[in-house]
């Protein structure tokens, strides 16, 4: 058979498999250790064997046997929807889907297509006799080879779909990246609605290697360009995927475009959601309604329902391009279940103030260590309160000790409505008390204790026939604001800001600052 002779196919077949061989050298230079590299880069020699083979059958070149330039094209087409499959799997993070099975398999099929076709005077299965001669295009043949069309379009179909989930679930540079790699993908189709329908801008010829050339080099801008796969891989698979603490963002829309399996398990979800909106993740929430709309509370105690109920600590970050431009909220939920288990155990041990029902000044200082402990491992602020009754013995000597330890008791109810349930209130003894307040600043610390100060100033206490007011003096320290900083020298700077508080006339709120000792 003579090929029919067409220097402008052949010359455009030469440049894309040149392209495909140029771009996969510059990827083994440059990008050899990125995750999918090895997937992308057999991709491009799969095509770059496909371009040039068929390059050489439209140029005429001579063979041992009559088929012989266009039957060694398939030897590259039969690998490019496996590597492309594997690429997809790696780009879209579902790299663990890689298995051996999968791997036999994905091997196997492209090895039995070729023996059949090489084989196939023998048996018939590949053509089954209706080959034609002189022709680049098959357009009827036996059932291994229908059998490989129907595979080929069923690995293509299922990465154009993991890409559309990956472009679907993702913003900013993310959305960017999947966006050109869809459209390389999309182009794959576009080509095959153009071959069927006949449309084909190359009479008589197959382009598919054309659309699956420029997909290819589409992929491998995306690597060059934003570093797909460097990207992704740690993003998503180091400091999200594997982040104890939920994570959670939404577009300005309201809608989940990305969920780690933290925030999955925290929510007692097992579903798809992306695409959604937040409500169907949240919806189970006690203050549902309140919060689902428009999360305006930047930090805030959240309990999250479900058996066994769990509680979060939820902040959210609003998500801004460099216009400032709002794009969505990240939701950081982390989980303050144990905690808040810790605390209610905590009021039915043995370390409560038989007579105030607050903490004991040992089990304090055992906490406090703890909270310590986890301030300086996720970064969080940590700030303490020491309060002090003023005048509390001339109470005592007025109205009588009962009095006096009612207007005990009453400091402590008022303290625990005015402070949140992670926080820590303890009596240290006598009419000294202690308030240490998980992530609060001091600043935020002061305003609650100058809110503490005045409802009890304005508070009326009565026992039996006795009526009085009280007032207290509290000082204020945050952990971490000298170096080398311990519970006792926390302790030890909130002391002497109290001390301060009682020397200055007491009824106030001092703040600790260098040079009160």
């Amino acid at each position: 058979m003579l090929p029919p002779l067409n220097t402008t196919y052949s010359s455009l077949l030469l440049i894309a498999g040149a392209v495909c061989l140029l771009v996969a050298v510059v990827i083994l230079q440059s990008r050899r250790t990125a995750a999918g590299a090895s997937a992308l880069t057999f991709l491009l020699l799969a095509l770059a064997w496909w371009d040039i083979t068929y390059a050489m059958f439209w140029a005429g070149a001579p063979g041992p046997t009559k088929y012989f330039w266009l039957d060694i094209t398939y030897i590259g087409a039969v690998m490019v929807p496996s590597a492309l499959f594997i690429f997809t799997l790696q780009l879209t993070n579902k790299g663990s889907w890689i298995q051996r099975p999968l791997l036999y398999f994905m091997v196997l099929e492209p090895i039995l297509t070729l023996l059949c076709l090489f084989t196939d005077p023998s048996h018939g299965l590949f053509f089954a006799g209706k080959r034609v001669e002189n022709s680049a295009v098959i357009l009827d043949a036996g059932p291994v080879f229908w059998l490989n069309v129907v595979y080929s379009y069923a690995l293509t179909f299922a990465s154009t779909i993991l890409i559309i989930q990956g472009f679907n679930r993702s913003s900013g540079i993310y959305r960017k990246q999947f966006g050109i790699v869809l459209a390389g993908i999309t182009l794959t189709w576009l080509n095959s609605i153009i071959f069927i329908t006949g449309l084909n801008p190359l009479p008589g010829a197959d382009n598919t290697p054309f659309s699956f050339t420029i997909a290819a080099v589409a992929f491998a801008f995306a690597i060059g360009r934003y570093h797909l796969l460097d990207i992704i891989p740690v993003a998503r698979d180091i400091l999200i995927e594997k982040m104890t603490d939920g994570v959670l963002v939404i577009d300005s829309q309201s809608r989940i475009v990305d969920m780690n399996p933290a925030a999955q398990n925290l929510l007692n979800i097992n579903t798809n959601l992306f695409g959604k909106p937040v409500g169907e993740a949240i919806k189970k929430w006690p203050h549902y309604q309140k919060t689902s709309s428009n999360f305006d509370q930047l930090q805030i105690e959240v309990e999250l329902g479900g058996k066994p109920k769990k509680q979060a600590d939820m902040q959210v970050t609003p998500i801004r391009d460099g216009s400032g431009k709002f794009l969505g909220r990240l939701i950081i939920l982390h989980d303050i279940t144990k905690l808040k288990d810790t605390q209610n155990e905590l009021h039915q041990a043995a370390n409560i103030d038989s007579l105030t029902g607050a903490i004991s000044r040992g089990y304090f200082i055992k906490l406090a260590g703890r909270e310590i402990q986890r301030a300086v491992r996720y970064q969080r602020n940590l700030s303490l309160i020491l309060m002090d009754m003023d005048s509390f013995k001339k109470v005592n000597d007025t109205y009588g000790h009962a009095s006096g330890d009612q207007a005990l008791i009453t400091l402590r109810k008022i303290c625990a409505q005015g402070s949140r349930k992670m926080d820590v209130f303890a009596r240290l003894g006598g009419e000294e008390f202690a308030l240490l307040l998980p992530e609060t600043s001091q600043k935020v610390a002061a305003e609650i204790a100058e809110r503490l100060r005045m409802v009890i100033e304005s508070t009326s206490i009565q026992h039996e026939a006795s009526h009085f007011k009280t007032t207290i003096s509290m000082g204020i320290t945050e952990f971490g604001i000298q170096e080398h900083d311990t519970f006792e020298s926390l302790f030890h700077r909130a002391d002497k800001a109290l001390y301060k508080a009682k020397a200055d006339g007491r009824n106030r709120v001092v703040i600790w600052k260098p040079g009160m000792g």
